[in-house]
C-alpha cells in the first residue's frame, strides 16, 4: 500500500522549511490564474484577516484553509509539484508584492514581516544571508514560455515591461497593496502576519511519481478545475517517460496545444 505524508502547514510553516524545493514540472499545464481568481483570492484573505474591516475582531486562532498541495521527491530530492500549482505560485507573488511594500518601511512590525518573507521565498546560507537568485520555487513547464518572468518578478520584484499573467497577477496585487495601505496604515503589518501565521495549506507528499499523479486525477485546483486533457497528459507523461522518451512526448504535446490554440476558440 502506497504510504502519503500529511501535514497541516500554516503558509509559514510550508515555505520557511528548510527542506521546501518547489519544483513545477515539465509536465504541468501553464500558469492559468487572473483577475478573477486574484480577486477572490485577496477578498478572501481580507475578509478572514479583518472581519467586517476591523483588526481587532480577529482571533488568533481563526484558520483560513487555501487547499491542499500534492507533491512527490523525485530524484533530484526536490519536491514537484502535482496539484496547486495555481495556488502556490500567486502566493509566492502575493508575498513578493508585500515585500516590496515592506522594503520601504522601517518600523520594527514592518522590517520583522519583511525577515518572515525573505525565509519564504529565498533560501539563506551557512550566515543566514540571503541570495535572491536561490528561489524556493523553480518552474520547467514545457508548455509555459513566460515562466522566465514568473522567477525573474521573484528575484527582482519587478514586473516592468511585462505582459504575462505572472505580470498581470503581481502588479494586480502591489495595486491592492497600495490601496490598503492608503486605508488602513496603522494594520498593514498585521495582513501579511494573518496570511502567514493563520492561512493553512494541506501538503500531501505522495511516495512516488505514481501515487501523486492517481491523487492529482480525482482534485481539482481551486477556481480551476483540471480539464480531461490535463488528466490524460499526466498519465501519458508517465507512460512515455517510462519508455525513455519523455522529451518526445513533452513537443508533440506542446505542438498539440498550439494546434488546438490557433484551430479551436478557448472556453
Amino acid at each position: 500500500m502506497s504510504k502519503l505524508n500529511i501535514d497541516q502547514k500554516t503558509v509559514k510553516g510550508l515555505f520557511q522549511d528548510s527542506k521546501s524545493d518547489f519544483l513545477i514540472p515539465d509536465y504541468q499545464r501553464p500558469y492559468a490564474w487572473g483577475d478573477d481568481e486574484c480577486k477572490t483570492l485577496w477578498e478572501d484573505l481580507f475578509s478572514f484577516s479583518f472581519p467586517n474591516d476591523n483588526s481587532d475582531q480577529f482571533n488568533d486562532n481563526d484558520e483560513y484553509f487555501l487547499g491542499p498541495i500534492v507533491t512527490f521527491k523525485n530524484d533530484d530530492r526536490k519536491m514537484e509539484i502535482i496539484d496547486g500549482q495555481q495556488r502556490l505560485t500567486t502566493l509566492m507573488l502575493l508575498l513578493r508584492a508585500f515585500y516590496n511594500k515592506l522594503g520601504h518601511m522601517q518600523d520594527t512590525r514592518s522590517v520583522k514581516m519583511k525577515e518572515d518573507i525573505e525565509k519564504c521565498i529565498w533560501r539563506a546560507n551557512g550566515f543566514g544571508e540571503y541570495n535572491k537568485d536561490d528561489l524556493k520555487i523553480d518552474s520547467e513547464v514545457a508548455t509555459d514560455n513566460d515562466k522566465d518572468e514568473f522567477l525573474d518578478i521573484l528575484k527582482n520584484g519587478d514586473a516592468t515591461g511585462k505582459h504575462s499573467k505572472y505580470a498581470l497577477n503581481f502588479r494586480y496585487f502591489e495595486k491592492e497593496i497600495d490601496t490598503f495601505l492608503s486605508h488602513y496604515p496603522s494594520y498593514f503589518a498585521y495582513f501579511p502576519l494573518r496570511i502567514l501565521n493563520n492561512c493553512v495549506l494541506l501538503p500531501i507528499e505522495a511516495e512516488s511519481q505514481d501515487t501523486a499523479l492517481r491523487i492529482f486525477s480525482t482534485l481539482n485546483d481551486r477556481g480551476k478545475p483540471l480539464s480531461d486533457a490535463d488528466i490524460f497528459k499526466a498519465q501519458f507523461y508517465k507512460y512515455y517517460s517510462s519508455l525513455g522518451k519523455k522529451d518526445d512526448f513533452i513537443a508533440i504535446w506542446k505542438n498539440l496545444e498550439v494546434i488546438a490554440s490557433e484551430v479551436f476558440h478557448p472556453i
